[in-house]
């Protein structure tokens, strides 16, 4: 049964904290631990969790803003769950930051936060709602808030993400998915195990077929450990289809494999297999991609960090984990339909995110898209197609680059192409005849171009201007935070495994990042005198409620 906790400090009249010297306690006003019980910990939003818990009329959950404050804690102190609950009943900062004054009436154990993390995977892999990110991003979005921070200006980057599994090699992949199927049809009924697969069940089985291989004789190994797959898929019954192992034997053979007209399986080539196939199947949900020269198996992190360079804060109002095959396109158009797009007026983007689409989508948002660098060949002069103005309102070309306006003008929406006809001795008179990629005819001369090409050629004109280059300068800041996330968070070594696992992981280390930020920006703007008037208030009330 959901029931919501309290949200002041109410300190016992026994509590430690009036035993602690006067300087004691004003070190404590001033530490993290005062920020985070007044900017995160009672802004939590207990009452979206109360999906999580029985309707019923039963023992009561335990307090939701404890444990969410305990998943911010742990990533913001880097440490594991049983140093998490040591901080918790040893640490007196931890209790005043979650506001704890009594544990007789919220005891938490290290099962608790376990049980929360099991409750907030299943809800999302049941409804696609994942609660514990919409509150992270809704605690940034009021850190911003209060510190009067201006988001119009925001730059975009993204990230690998290292999943908690190793590289396997095709053999070594077939071998142990394979031998997965073969555990649970012999815990399940031995007798379903077919004779050429029970060597699956020896001690050193793996080591002769994977390791002990000669190169020569790798691709017949790969054969014959494809015939036992296909065996193994023949005799798995019913009870079993339901199952993580036969999911992965049907998910292998349909990335690796094609059959052929008589209904055998013959083995893909290499290059054909996709970036999402399966890669270990302790982990389904990763995939492949080479970026750059380096491969990576795991998730992809794109963020977006809204930067007041007046006040040196810089809070990741926007953060999406997928699977690291989306493209940083697929990430820029995902930013512009998230809520993140309505407080920003400027995105800086590396080259990676270009696209039509996204400027367009940007354009009419509002939003200003700069890119530090954009491939192909920037064409010189005026004889860029940018240079033909076109009239948005009536998507029709108005004007050459030497200002003259064209006999006939159309647009096709079908295939969003502009085309416009030019009197060809008008043309021969143009000082700038000679750069103008218009085509000559014996009476007409005509300009073509789809909006695709003109899109990207505004983009690319604009590249060397006092703007760019002062956006470009900006972007590169982004280049930061990455570093600090694997540095700081260790976002590369997260325990568990799966998307929506790892997320929660993910979201905690973005939501310590954010308030890390936001703290040392109050230390250095003075805000941490407000809070001790704030304090100062507090106290002289409660004296006066006890006087009287």
């Amino acid at each position: 049964m959901f029931k919501e906790s309290q949200k002041v400090r109410q300190i016992n009249m026994d509590d430690q904290y009036h035993s602690f010297p006067k300087y004691v306690r004003e070190a404590l006003h001033n530490s993290w631990a005062e920020f985070f019980f007044e900017h995160i910990f009672r802004n939590i939003d207990e009452s979206q969790f109360s999906v999580l818990y029985s309707e019923n009329y039963s023992r009561p959950n335990a307090p939701v803003n404890l444990l969410v404050g305990l998943l911010f804690l742990k990533e913001l102190n880097c440490n594991t769950d049983e140093e998490l609950i040591g901080s918790l009943y040893f640490d007196y900062r931890v209790q005043y930051a979650l506001g704890i004054t009594d544990f007789d009436k919220e005891r938490i154990c290290i099962n608790t936060i376990g049980n929360f993390r099991k409750r907030l995977v299943e809800y999302a892999e049941v409804t696609g709602e994942d609660l514990f990110h919409q509150e992270v991003a809704s605690l940034s979005e009021k850190l911003a808030e209060v510190a009067e921070m201006d988001t119009s200006l925001a730059r975009q980057d993204s990230m690998m993400i290292s999943a908690n599994c190793k590289r396997m090699g095709r053999m070594e992949l077939f071998y142990t998915v394979n031998a997965n199927v073969v555990k649970a049809l012999n815990k399940h009924d031995e007798n379903l195990l077919p004779e050429t697969c029970q060597h699956y069940l020896r001690k050193d089985d793996k080591n002769d077929h994977i390791y002990r291989t000669r190169n020569e004789d790798a691709e017949n190994k790969l054969q014959r450990l494809l015939r036992e797959s296909v065996e193994l898929l023949q005799v798995i019954p019913e009870s079993l289809k339901e199952s993580t192992e036969y999911n992965n034997l049907i998910r292998l053979l349909s990335e690796q494999t094609e059959t052929t007209d008589d209904g055998g399986w013959n083995l893909k080539d290499g290059k054909d297999l996709s970036a999402k196939s399966l890669q270990n199947p302790s982990e389904p949900d990763a995939t492949f991609r080479r970026k750059g020269k380096k491969d990576s198996i795991g998730y992809a992190l794109n963020f977006v960090e809204a930067r007041d360079e007046k006040k040196n804060l810089g809070l990741i109002l926007h953060h999406e984990q997928q699977q690291n095959s989306i493209s940083d396109v697929e990430f820029g158009n995902n930013t512009l339909e998230a809520p993140v797009a309505e407080k920003v007026k400027y995105i800086a983007n590396d080259g990676g995110y270009f696209s039509s689409a996204n400027i367009e989508k940007a354009n009419s948002k509002g939003i200003k898209m700069s890119f530090s660098a954009l491939t192909g060949k920037k064409e010189v002069g005026i004889s860029g197609i940018c240079k033909f103005e076109i009239d948005e309102d009536i998507q029709r070309i108005v004007k050459c680059p030497a200002g003259h306006r064209p006999k006939q003008t159309k647009y096709n929406e079908g295939n969003q192409t502009y085309s416009a006809k030019f009197p060809r001795d008008l043309c021969e008179k143009c000082p700038m005849a000679a750069q103008c990629p218009i085509k000559r005819s014996s009476r007409y001369n005509q300009i073509k171009f789809t909006r695709k090409k003109y899109i990207t050629d505004l983009s690319r004109c604009e590249i060397g201007t006092e703007e760019h280059i002062r956006l470009s300068r900006f972007r590169a800041g982004v280049e930061g935070v990455p570093s600090v996330l694997r540095r700081m968070y260790n976002i590369d070594r997260i325990p568990v495994r799966g998307l929506n696992r790892s997320r929660i992981w993910v979201d905690a280390k973005i939501m310590a990042y954010n308030f890390r930020a936001f703290y040392a920006y109050c230390r250095r703007s003075g805000l941490q005198l407000l809070a001790d008037y704030f304090i100062k208030v507090v106290w002289n009330c409660r004296r006066m409620l006890l006087a009287n």
